[in-house]
């Protein structure tokens, strides 16, 4: 049973700076849980906005961009970043570490804050209480950022991300399907964010 002592609860979702992603993998440049979140809360902010402004959604965009900053707290937590074939070896694994991240994430909220934010806390940061949809634009904003890295990993010269950028665009194309906006996302931003500096700089 996972015990956070009261008002522990920021200076865990700080250490997200301590977290490494892409255990198991040789990158050339590392990548924080922290930093990640950042990408996350970015790309989905976007999307948000693209969203209510062009296809008339009802969510907030400040909302999502603020989940997005939370949607990794259970690896500051306790769980840390697993490698993916590793928590997605079979169903039956992939249950028990889901319901270990929510036991971290419960204790994150219920024993490291304060009785008043317990109401405000839990819908942003123990993932089965998030709004499916708030919850399905930051999935498409995790992956496009995950895509995004494993991009700048390929293009300079990491084959060991090869199979991650296949894996992520099937993901993402995937999620166009579903959200015009991120499609939309996808088709008008996000090809600038592979760009070279030389390349962004220049007014074609």
């Amino acid at each position: 049973m996972f015990h956070h002592k009261e008002g522990s609860f920021t200076a865990w979702i700080l250490r997200l700076r301590k977290i490494i992603r892409w255990p198991l993998m040789t990158f050339r440049e590392s990548e924080t849980c922290s930093q990640h979140s950042f990408d996350v809360a970015v790309i989905s902010h976007q999307i948000a906005l693209i969203g209510q402004l062009k296809f008339k959604r009802t969510y907030n965009p400040a909302d999502i961009a603020v989940a997005a900053l939370y949607h990794e707290a259970s690896e500051s937590g306790g769980v840390g970043d697993l490698p993916s074939p590793l928590k997605y070896h079979n169903p039956e694994l992939t249950a028990q570490i889901k319901k270990i991240e929510r036991e971290v994430e419960q204790s994150m909220v219920y024993q490291g804050l304060p009785k008043y934010l317990h109401d405000v806390m839990a819908p942003i940061v123990i993932q089965s209480q998030v709004d499916k949809d708030i919850k399905s634009i930051v999935k498409a904003a995790d992956d496009l950022a995950a895509y995004h890295y494993s991009l700048s990993e390929l293009n300079t010269g990491n084959r060991e991300f090869t199979d991650a950028c296949t894996l992520l665009k099937k993901r993402v194309i995937k999620h166009c399907e579903k959200w015009p906006e991120v499609e939309e996302f996808y088709l008008t931003q996000f090809p600038a964010c592979t760009q070279t500096l030389d390349e962004l700089s220049r007014i074609d």
